[in-house]
């Protein structure tokens, strides 16, 4: 009962950070398939503040949900996405996030 308390209050936490979120939608050349969108998922999601990631193979663009502070160069970015064998192109960011939760893969 107490561990499935506890369970539940992480999930939480994971999911409904108390800070502001903001959205970035990235272009990203090479991923065709679910496993590259799951290899750029999980890098992004290393990231401190990145809470979702959902990603859209037909468009090429991943749009993922961070705390305010994240701050992604183009820099970053483009070396995130070179050591998984893909290009990256350019990222917008927005000041709220509107992913409405379901992957998009």
């Amino acid at each position: 009962m107490v561990f499935t308390a506890l369970f539940a209050a992480l999930s939480l936490v994971q999911t409904a950070p108390d800070t502001a979120q903001i959205q970035y939608d990235i272009r990203v050349d090479g991923i065709t398939c679910p496993f590259c969108f799951a290899t750029s998922k999980n890098a992004l999601e290393e990231i401190e503040g990145v809470h979702q990631v959902v990603g859209d193979l037909d468009s090429g663009i991943i749009s993922l949900c961070a705390e305010e502070s994240v701050t992604l160069s183009d820099d970053r970015l483009r070396d995130l996405f070179r050591s998984k064998g893909f290009t990256y192109r350019s990222a917008t960011r927005s000041d709220e996030c509107t992913i409405d939760g379901a992957e998009r893969e």
